[in-house]
């Protein structure tokens, strides 16, 4: 390392014991302390479904390899017993997006619609109590419609997204299939068939036009996913987003995010004040085409009320965010309390041991994408990185 980098890291050091001496000034303890309800969480079993995903990617000259899962796991116990239900979706395929600022924006919509799928296909076949999504609830909201100038340079004049929208009815007729419609093959190859018919084989028959079509239909099925999570199931299941960092500072209205404050403060089991999530404030947006050809589902989303809280299952661990989605049908209180001790019954150390299977099952690493890259023969493409070498 160059020694210019470690005398500005000598530096660095001393602005954020800084800041650790600012925040133990600016913060009374009395203050978190009217803010936190102590509680000792007592295990209580419900059947209960969890999920997290995956995606990971290569780029070569010219195109991305890369891949995508969802799994979902349900933990059943009966006399005693214990026994796991998985689910398991994914996909790998070939990319020509060419904006590279927006990659992992694409990847991680893709990755999110496969885990999603997998935890409604799981849940709507056992029916559990409780659905538990990885991270919040809220940020299942801050997707972006993936533009065509992702793919292409060309002008459509919003015929590809129209192309995109005309497919709607047939995603809601197949939106009980197992596998996503946006990544089976055949379902490809008739979006092709449509775009021949529309542009003619020179440009219909282009793999970035075919991407940029493609990447809009998964959007959509998505929010089609989205909607029946929150408003389409035939049972009211319980759903929460349970996640380890948080930035969010409505509680203290610090530069310091409330889990911080809390995480140095507090050291006994229990939770905080609520809080509701404003889901305006995200940066989420739907197309404003799809909200007139379905505005009902459009109004319905954007009206979805998600609380939040902090919560701690074991003295000296660490802090949670637990979202909560208010379902309107709910007939009983779903305190704080409550959800701890469902979560405590589930919890390593402090962390459901269901999400923690999930992310080992669904998780893709680099060795992944290797062994992938050598089924597929890719190992001597061109990277475009050689010439460092």
């Amino acid at each position: 390392m160059r020694v210019e980098l470690l005398a500005k890291a000598q530096n660095l050091k001393e602005e954020i014991s800084t800041i650790k001496n600012r925040l133990e000034k600016d913060i009374d303890f009395n203050e978190v302390n009217k803010r936190w309800y102590s509680y000792q969480p007592s295990p209580k079993y419900i059947p209960a479904v969890a999920e997290d995903g995956s995606f990971n990617k290569k780029y070569y000259l010219g195109f991305y390899l890369y891949a995508v899962s969802g799994f979902a796991n349900l933990y059943i116990e009966e006399n005693g017993k214990g026994k796991f239900i998985d689910e398991f979706i994914g996909d790998i395929n070939i990319s020509v997006i060419k904006s590279s600022n927006f990659t992992d924006t694409y990847f991680r919509n893709l990755m999110f619609l496969a885990e999603l799928k997998a935890l409604i296909n799981l849940a709507e076949k056992e029916k559990p109590d409780l659905l538990i999504l990885d991270g919040t609830l809220s940020s299942r909201y801050i997707t972006i419609l993936p533009k065509s100038n992702w793919f292409i340079s060309e002008e459509f004049e919003g015929e590809l997204i129209d192309t995109a929208l005309s497919f709607i009815n047939t995603l809601k007729k197949n939106l009980n299939n197992r596998e996503p419609l946006s990544f089976n093959k055949d379902f490809h190859r008739e979006v092709k068939d449509r775009l021949i018919s529309k542009f003619g084989r020179l440009k219909g028959d282009r793999k970035d036009i075919l991407e940029a079509v493609l990447s809009k239909i998964a959007f959509f099925e998505y929010i089609l996913l989205l909607h029946k999570l929150f408003k389409g199931l035939d049972w009211n299941p319980l759903v929460i987003g349970v996640a380890k960092t948080s930035s969010l500072t409505e509680i203290f209205n610090s530069s310091i995010p409330d889990i911080k404050i809390f995480s140095s403060y507090i050291q006994n089991s229990g939770y905080s004040i609520k809080r509701q999530i404003n889901l305006e404030e995200k940066k989420w947006e739907f197309s404003e085409r799809f909200e007139i050809l379905e505005k009902e589902i459009g109004i319905e989303l954007k009206d979805i009320i998600i609380d939040y809280f902090y919560g701690k299952l074991k003295d000296r661990k660490d802090i949670l965010l637990i979202e909560l989605y208010e379902n309107p049908e709910f007939t009983e209180n779903y305190s704080p309390e409550y959800i701890l001790d469902v979560l405590s019954y589930y919890a390593v150390g402090n962390y459901p041991f269901l999400l923690t299977r999930a992310d080992k099952e669904a998780r893709i690493t680099r060795k992944d994408i290797e062994l992938i890259e050598d089924i597929l023969g890719l190992k001597y493409e061109l990277t475009g990185r050689e010439a460092l070498l």
